[in-house]
């Protein structure tokens, strides 16, 4: 499946290079190959763990340690695409081990502590973001062992299960900034469901895992500007309630099936909101039927993240919420909710249950086998149609590509290499600059061009038959190195 924008950055930060410099190295207007444009996805000659460090900290809205933990993982097994990615397969294999135990401790039936691990095998979403060289799979791993650690503390009465629910909760912190949400969820649950005394034990542990967390509280004070600008795309956009809505449902169903189909699709208005239904019945369900310390939390864990990413954006004017990888704590809650209903339903309804995971894995593992044959899945945003784009560049002799830098073009240059022939030729520049064509080049193509590149040439650009803004330039340039 692609290597996409947010993989390329990944790749980049772990082996130490700065973004402006490379910008800078890459978009000079010089012809650059493929191979050496790919050069930037390993480590430097010389390249220290100092370099990795720096370009950590050069963006201070990623916290650091499924990249430190991938900076180990490639001195190791490599740099390739696949030791990349190999990582978040690791850590869904281990969440695959750890969901029985929080299954058992939230519903103490050992059917839901079977059938959770079985549900995140065939899960589609999670199956996706496993081989993804992006830290949500371990994310999900580490909300997991939170909210273990938690239940499991407000079972034992005792202060070393609480230090152990710091120190995971300190975990979820360092994986995503968004872990907030995590504490919304444990700090609503502490006060719908916990004693007094119980809850400022809860208050404590989330102090101390704010105190574990304050290191990178300073990087991120510190570079506040560099914060803001990494998150202005968040507002920079916004899509109308009708599309929002669409987006919520399908986040939800693709936990259980993901067809991968296009937004206007009817499937995005019928299954999703079926689902959700059926979703809304087992946790009232669960609220009824299991004491309130184990149920609260699992709503909680449901419930509340989900509310605060679709609030946070109708106060703010932000597209959180159209996004399926910030609803991983929400999507781990509804996969949990669901085995622990069907686990309990086996002891009373043993058919009904049958045929619900049945059905379930069904329709997971029928979504995983499509999206394992795939080239690319929705998850790839702006580079979804790379594969495409670069087969029809390859079929052209000697191609020189032409374009100038935009918001996304480093990330999209660089994903794009990976699936070029090793001699084709880049000539990237910063607006006004125009490219010019290097000599050697048989065949002129321009990709994303603005309007000051396309009308440059003495012929209009001919679009190519693919998707994503590939133009071919029939006639000779004067303009050429």
């Amino acid at each position: 499946m692609v290597f996409w924008h947010d993989e390329v950055f990944t790749a980049l930060r772990v082996t130490g290079h700065l973004g402006e410099q490379v910008e800078a190295q890459l978009f000079s207007g010089e012809p650059t190959t493929t191979s050496t444009v790919l050069q930037y996805q390993t480590f430097a000659p010389g390249s220290t763990f100092a370099n990795t460090w720096r370009s950590l900290i050069d963006h201070p809205e990623h916290p650091p340690l499924f990249y430190l933990l991938c900076w180990l993982w490639v001195n190791v097994f490599g740099t390739s695409v696949t030791a990349f990615r190999s990582l978040s397969v690791l850590a869904s294999t281990i969440t695959f081990f750890a969901l029985p135990a929080l299954a058992w401790e939230l519903f103490a039936v050992w059917e839901a502590a079977i059938i959770a691990p079985l549900l995140w095998a065939a899960s589609p979403v999670h199956l996706l973001y496993a081989q993804e060289a992006r830290q949500y799979a371990l994310w999900s791993l580490v909300t997991v062992l939170a909210t273990w650690a938690l239940r499991r503390a407000v079972r034992l009465h005792h202060w070393r299960a609480w230090g152990l629910y710091a120190g995971c909760l300190s975990l979820t912190f360092y994986t995503s900034v968004l872990s907030l949400l995590i504490v919304l969820a444990h700090g609503v649950y502490g006060l719908l469901a916990l004693s007094q005394h119980q809850w400022r034990k809860l208050a404590i542990a989330i102090a101390a895992a704010g105190g574990l967390f304050s290191p990178w509280l300073l990087v991120m004070w510190r570079d506040r500007q560099a914060w803001q600008s990494a998150t202005d795309w968040t507002t920079a956009v916004s899509y109308p309630i009708d599309v929002m809505s669409k987006l919520w449902g399908l986040h939800f169903a693709s936990v259980f099936i993901d067809p991968n189909l296009p937004l206007e699709h009817p499937y995005s208005w019928l299954v999703p909101p079926v689902l959700l239904l059926l979703l809304v019945g087992i946790l009232l369900s669960l609220s009824k039927d299991l004491p309130k310390e184990s149920s609260l939390l699992v709503l909680a864990l449901v419930l509340v993240p989900t509310a605060a990413l679709i609030g946070g954006d109708w106060v703010r004017g932000s597209v959180l919420s159209s996004h399926t990888r910030y609803f991983m704590p929400a999507l781990v809650g509804t996969l949990v909710a669901v085995a622990g209903w069907l686990g309990r339903q086996y002891r009373h309804r043993r058919q009904l249950a049958i045929v619900g995971v049945a059905l379930l894995l069904g329709m997971g593992f029928t979504s995983s086998w499509a999206m394992a044959q795939a080239p690319t899945w929705w998850s790839k945003g702006f580079n979804y149609h790379n594969r495409t784009i670069a087969a029809a560049i390859n079929e052209w002799p000697q191609p020189a590509i032409l374009t100038q830098a935009q918001g996304t073009t480093l990330g999209n240059v660089i994903s794009l290499s990976h699936y070029l022939a090793p001699a084709t030729t880049w000539v990237v520049t910063q607006p006004p600059e125009l490219p010019l064509v290097p000599t050697f080049s048989k065949t002129v193509l321009l990709f994303e061009p603005t309007e000051q590149l396309l009308n440059h040439f003495a012929c209009e650009p001919e679009a190519l038959p693919v998707p994503g803004g590939l133009f071919w330039v029939s006639c000779e340039s004067s303009d050429r190195r």
